[in-house]
């Protein structure tokens, strides 16, 4: 979670695409996360990023959560 005095600024995106890019450095196939739609800007980042949702998993505290991933 990015602290709101900070958000809007790109860091968000700016850490994903490291991420990913460690991912692939590292020679890994795929790369995954877990969020939730009350993320409301990052899922739809993480969208637009190329992930795609793999599964449902359980609620944590109530909350959905689904497994996204990208094919590197």
């Amino acid at each position: 979670m990015i602290d709101p005095a900070f958000r809007g600024k790109g860091l968000g995106r700016a850490l994903s695409t490291e991420c990913v890019a460690r991912a692939k450095r590292d020679g890994a196939p795929a790369i995954a996360l877990h969020t939730s739609p009350i993320m409301t800007v990052a899922l739809p980042m993480y969208l637009r990023m190329g992930f795609l949702k793999a599964h449902d998993v359980p609620p944590i505290f109530g909350v959905p959560y689904a497994v996204y991933t990208k094919a590197l």
